[in-house]
C-alpha cells in the first residue's frame, strides 16, 4: 500500500469525498493531501499509523508496506517485500500483486503489492501461494509449482 491508497481507504472509511475534509481532520493544508493524492508526497510513518487504524487496517502489514514502497534500492527493496510475505502469509497478497502485474500495461507506473490492498480480502476462493519477486522496475509472481522446476 502506498500513501495514495491509504489516504483511500481513509477516505473511504471516514465516509469523506472531499481532500479538505481529511485536511481538516488530520490537521494537514489540503495541498498537502493533494500532494499525497498525487504521489508527489508520502506518509510518515506516525500519520500512516494513524490512518490505518481509523481505516481498520492492519497496521504492521500497512508499515511494512509503506517502507517496501519507498525503498529505492532494488534488493532492499525486495527483502522488505519478503518480510511482508512471510508477515501476511503470502498467498492474498501475492495473488492481488500478480492481478495487478498482469492487468497493467508494462509502460505504466511502478507497481507496488499493497496498491491493490482491497483484493486480497476479497477472493472468493482458495488460492495457492505464491512467491514474489521484485526485478528492478518489473514485478513477477510464481506458483511454488513453477519455482521447483
Amino acid at each position: 500500500m502506498d500513501s495514495k491508497t491509504l489516504l483511500l481507504a481513509y477516505m473511504r472509511a471516514k465516509k469523506y469525498s472531499q481532500f479538505q475534509e481529511v485536511a481538516a481532520d488530520l490537521g494537514f493544508t489540503s495541498s498537502y493531501i493533494s500532494a499525497v493524492n498525487k504521489g508527489k508526497s508520502q506518509l510518515t510513518d506516525a500519520t500512516a499509523k494513524k490512518m490505518a487504524e481509523a481505516a481498520g487496517l492492519d497496521v504492521s502489514e500497512v508499515l511494512l508496506s509503506m517502507a517496501a514502497v519507498r525503498e529505492e534500492d532494488p534488493e532492499l527493496k525486495q527483502a522488505w517485500y519478503d518480510i511482508l510475505a512471510k508477515y501476511t502469509k503470502g498467498a492474498g497478497t501475492a495473488v492481488a500483486l500478480a492481478i495487478a502485474v498482469f492487468a497493467t500495461s508494462s509502460d505504466g507506473p511502478n507497481l507496488t503489492a499493497h496498491n491493490v490492498y482491497y483484493v486480497k480480502s476479497t477472493i472468493p476462493f482458495p488460492v495457492t501461494p505464491i512467491r514474489t519477486v521484485y526485478n528492478g522496475n518489473n514485478c513477477s509472481s510464481l506458483r511454488p509449482d513453477v519455482l521447483s522446476g
